[in-house]
């Protein structure tokens, strides 16, 4: 398994389960109909913060055992794997925040409802960048 698809793994795993404690630790945004507390932001900023570190510790780990793998330029191969994926991403973010705007809208959402359901948006496309690279790592594309 090359560096490039063990960060994917690592980043894959990550955004799920920082998404998870994200999801589970808010209320849903729209059902509050006056601005929420610093609580929502709070829980913003402790995600962001742990995915940070995480991802740093987690590279430096992987970096450490294989350094020759670690230090390589990207290949033809990892360019192309990562322009299809995010080729993939990036309708899903145009859909998802869109569908998520309109849908958050006619349910009578606060500004804070809509900014956190495009921001959960831009998580999923995020989820399915790295599950594409990883599928077309293993397709050997």
């Amino acid at each position: 398994m090359s560096f490039r698809e063990k960060s994917a793994w690592i980043t894959l795993v990550t955004l799920i389960v920082l998404a998870l404690f994200y999801m589970t630790h808010l209320p849903p945004a729209w059902m509050l109909d006056p601005p929420p507390s610093g609580w929502m932001f709070h829980v913003l900023a402790i995600g962001i913060i742990a995915f940070v570190v995480i991802e740093i510790v987690a590279h430096v780990i992987v970096a450490i055992r294989a350094p020759r793998d670690a230090k390589a330029p990207r290949d033809e191969r990892e360019r192309l794997i990562a322009l299809k994926a995010t080729s993939i991403a990036a309708y899903v973010y145009a859909v998802l925040s869109l569908g998520s705007v309109f849908t958050v809208i006619h349910l009578g959402a606060n500004e804070i409802g809509v900014f956190y359901c495009v921001f959960l948006s831009f998580i999923l496309a995020e989820i399915v960048n790295y599950a594409a690279r990883l599928v077309y790592y293993r397709r050997g594309v």
